[in-house]
């Protein structure tokens, strides 16, 4: 028994440090377990003939044969072959007088090819089976003991003090062989739940870090706070997000701040309108929402509790946040189009209800005006006047509502803006004010639909003449980058309002006493049919900057230049 104990002793110490590839489904691999078996049980059979050969008592029953007999089932019988051959050894070593007999039962030779048989059914049992199979061999050890006790000497004259002994060392091989089974079973499971508690907990670490580069990459913000509002998990999103409010905040602070310790101070709208929203999915224990129009963005939020236990305390909340101002640029573009679409109905109506009663009326206004007396004209040529403005008023609708691909020629920028310039400086001087013009170098020819260009300019110009008063001075500038080309009309008016830019290109919308707000509208819609894109900047008491940006002609598109004739002469 001491024997057995101290190799499971040698055996468990070896195994907690050996690695666990040693494990491959539940068996025990070469590289790993089976040579601490091997080195366990030669200990324990060198320990058990020692102890035997050391013993006043003389027993024909060896208890080393037991840890052959499992050293052979757990390793097989080529690698049991050096257990065998290392009891031989012990046998002639510490036997005064070797015979074949004592040599095949005391050195397990006759055990040893019925475990070596015994090995693969041993290694697919259960423990039950396996402890069944060790108390079988080991009985069977000590029944082919007493077969050659026998055969030297009778066994009715051995006396009752030696049967008492023999019976002694049985149940001990027995206990010894269960004991060494259980023990050993009872290592490589621990070994097998702690390989499989790593596992486990590598694959939470991978899980965990696949988590977290989802997070990063996701298109939205993702924070999540505890119960104190301490943030836990931040995504890169949230993060960016998060210094807008905390201008300075490197990364690794982020998990000293506490939303709630900032709650009351000086913060920024942002993490003051999160916060509010933490507070109400406190109070209502559910998920909430809100849209939140800050400087740098429009953000949809959302945010969820979290709880120890559905029903329970909460443990912390999840905030969800996505960047929707592309989202709400496109609404507004959607509200915009339908507005054209509403004005390109009323315009079709317009143009067959009241284009043509008011053309018959010019008419005969005219007339009337031939033959009444030329103390009248006066009261005729307002009346005309306010016919050509409401025929003016109907054009704009038409040209608005007119949604068609233009038709577009290599054009001269500046040469339409030097066609109009005359006009210009006329109406420039009916109010007391100046035009300038710059033109930029080298602006390449555009794609371009010259009467809608013309149109376009003549908008603009006479917006920024009537934003200004006398001494006003307007200036037209053009420019080029790599793949721009860009118009800038600049006036010296009061400037626009910050609360009106935002509907400056709503159809209707105008600060006119006389204005019917379709101009802007209608400069809008040619930019866009030249794929191009307008920008307005203005500052209060400084004067409103309109910058048109066309798209520069591909070389392509543009006519080749004509080959010169040679000269013949």
């Amino acid at each position: 028994m001491l024997a057995v104990g101290a190799s499971v002793f040698v055996f468990s110490g070896v195994v907690e440090r050996s690695g666990d590839d040693s494990l491959h489904h539940g068996r025990l691999a070469w590289r790993g377990y089976a040579p601490v078996l091997v080195i366990s049980f030669a200990l324990s059979i060198v320990i058990g003939w020692i102890l035997a050969a050391y013993s006043a008592i003389d027993s024909r029953i060896p208890l080393s044969v037991v840890s052959l007999i499992v050293g052979v089932l757990y390793i097989g019988a080529w690698r049991g072959l050096w257990l065998l051959l290392l009891s031989v050894f012990m046998y002639i070593l510490f036997s005064d007088n070797v015979n074949i007999s004592d040599l095949m039962i005391q050195t397990g030779l006759l055990l040893y090819p019925i475990a070596g048989l015994c090995y693969p059914l041993f290694q697919r049992s259960t423990l039950r089976r396996k402890r069944l199979i060790v108390m079988a061999l080991v009985l069977l050890s000590t029944f082919l003991a007493l077969v050659v006790i026998a055969l030297q000497i009778p066994l009715f004259q051995l006396g009752i003090g030696i049967w008492m002994l023999i019976t002694l060392i049985v149940v001990a091989a027995v206990i010894a062989g269960d004991y060494c089974t259980t023990a050993i079973e009872q290592i490589i499971e621990k070994k097998q739940l702690s390989r499989q508690m790593l596992d486990l907990s590598n694959r939470v670490i991978t899980e965990a870090e696949k988590l977290r580069q989802i997070m990063n990459v996701a298109p939205m913000m993702i924070t999540s706070i505890d119960a104190k509002g301490q943030i836990t998990a931040i995504n890169e999103a949230a993060f960016t997000l998060l210094r807008h409010s905390v201008p300075g905040l490197q990364r690794e602070q982020v998990n000293d701040i506490s939303f709630f310790a900032l709650e009351g101070g000086d913060i920024r709208s942002g993490l003051k309108g999160t916060i509010r929203l933490i507070r109400r999915v406190q109070q209502s224990r559910s998920n909430e929402s809100e849209i939140l129009r800050l400087e740098y963005g429009v953000f949809y939020l959302n945010v969820a509790p979290l709880f120890h236990k559905p029903g329970g305390e909460l443990s912390g909340f999840v905030i969800v946040g996505q960047d929707v101002t592309e989202v709400e640029r496109l609404r507004n573009e959607l509200s915009h189009v339908e507005q054209l679409s509403l004005v390109g109905k009323m315009a079709a109506s317009i143009t067959h209800e009241i284009r043509n009663p008011m053309a018959v009326v010019r008419g005969f206004l005219q007339l009337m005006h031939e033959k009444s007396p030329s103390s009248l004209d006066h009261y005729y040529m307002i009346v005309l006047d306010e016919l050509d403005r409401a025929n003016s008023i109907i054009n704009d609708f038409l040209s608005l509502a007119q949604n068609r691909i233009v038709e577009k020629e290599p054009f001269s920028l500046h040469a339409i803006i030097e066609e109009l310039l005359p006009l210009l400086w006329a109406d420039a001087n009916l109010r007391g004010q100046t035009i300038t013009f710059i033109p930029g170098q080298d602006i390449p020819l555009l794609e371009l639909n010259s009467k809608e260009i013309k149109q376009l300019v003549l908008n603009l110009a006479r917006n920024g003449m009537e934003a200004m008063e006398d001494k006003g001075e307007l200036t037209i500038e053009t420019e080029v980058t790599d793949a721009e080309v860009i118009m800038h009309i600049r006036d010296t008016g009061p400037g626009i309002a910050p609360d009106k830019m935002d509907k400056l290109f709503e159809p209707f919308y105008t600060t006119k006493t006389k204005g019917t707000g379709l101009g802007l509208s209608l400069c809008l819609s040619i930019v866009e049919r030249h794929n191009g894109r307008i920008t307005v900047y203005s500052a209060e008491g400084r004067g409103t900057t309109f910058s048109v940006i066309f798209l520069r002609a591909s070389e392509e598109s543009l006519p080749p230049e004509p080959t010169p004739i040679p000269d013949m002469g």
